[in-house]
């Protein structure tokens, strides 16, 4: 069985890796699936449900994810996604299911790209792990994280408070089209005094500046831009999420051993990965076309496609009385 599985899983990031540009952005991500009134489920951890408006501590399992945008459409397309439980007996840390998920990316990959991370992975292992890797990253900092700014240490709110951003750029951001303003410097580690780019950005919904650090070489305005570009890219992991939770009711699965949730699990994705695949080439495909005009969508602008592409399948196969094949 644990052969099949392997078998599968190659095959399947055999299939995808035609559909990433020459220099791919990856994001990296962290989910749950929460099991608010489970009692028999193997390893049974507990969990901030993301989901809960208040963040509840409920019972639940931890998901690990990385995923690739597609070179056309940049659909988010699955290239490692664990599910996992910090009760188990073999469980090490956090951190080795993001290493994991790095090296599988790196593996898949085979080239330079970019890296993206939320702040939830500002460590600095981690940072000199990718960076000796030879990939670009793009990490989101903590308010607390100290740098040195020309040989001074200095805390990285405090100075993002100082500036104002001189540099004007418009992006999507939840929904709908803002104006922000960019700074960038150059610091260095205090661990190990390398050094690297910190851009501040403001203007979002968050009264807080957003900080960023980043090992891409910034000389122009267009360098920055490309940066914070980057990073909001992150935006389509959570749709990818809320696609697999709310059209394929993720949380849900009745199995009880973590093995089998894995094992659904590869299904789901493997899955979504067709699904990106046909939106990928959606201006090749009458298919992908036609699925999309069954979903009955009411929004014009949508940028992963992945829960419309499931509403619409819904819908078309609401007529196959006599099987799918009629």
């Amino acid at each position: 069985m644990r052969k099949n599985v392997r078998v599968i899983k190659n095959n399947y990031l055999n299939k995808i890796k035609d559909y990433f540009p020459e220099e791919p952005i990856c994001i990296f991500d962290d989910s749950d699936i929460a099991k608010r009134y489970g009692k028999k489920f193997e390893d049974l951890d507990r969990i901030i449900d993301a989901s809960d408006p208040n963040k509840k501590i409920v019972n639940g399992y931890h998901v690990c994810e990385a995923v690739v945008l597609g070179k056309n459409e940049k659909q988010p397309i699955s290239v490692y996604s664990e599910i996992y439980s910090c009760k188990s007996k073999d469980f090490i840390s956090k951190n080795k299911y993001t290493i994991d998920s790095i090296d599988t990316a790196i593996k898949v990959l085979n080239r330079k790209s970019n890296m993206i991370f939320d702040r939830g992975y500002d460590d600095n292992r981690l940072i000199e792990y990718i960076d000796q890797s030879g990939n670009y990253f793009v990490i989101r900092m903590n308010d607390k994280r100290n740098f040195l700014f020309k040989g001074k240490k200095k805390n990285a709110y405090q100075e993002a408070l100082k500036r104002k951003g001189k540099v004007r750029m418009e992006l999507w951001f939840e929904d709908s089209k803002v104006e922000i303003s960019v700074s960038h410097t150059k610091v260095q580690m205090t661990n190990n005094k390398k050094e690297y780019e910190l851009v501040f950005v403001y203007g979002l919904s968050e009264e807080r500046p957003l900080i960023l650090l980043t090992n891409r070489t910034i000389h122009s305005k267009e360098d920055v831009i490309k940066v914070v570009r980057l990073y909001f890219y992150r935006w389509r992991v959570e749709e990818y999420f809320r696609s697999k939770k709310q059209e394929y009711e993720f949380e849900n699965m009745r199995v009880r051993t973590l093995k089998s949730m894995n094992n659904l699990n590869l299904m789901l994705i493997i899955h979504l990965g067709q699904m990106a695949m046909l939106i990928e080439d959606m201006d090749k495909k009458l298919l992908s076309i036609k699925i999309i005009e069954r979903s009955k969508s009411l929004k014009r602008k949508v940028i992963v496609w992945l829960s419309q592409m499931a509403k619409g399948i819904s819908e078309i196969l609401k007529y196959a009385h006599t099987g799918i094949k009629e």
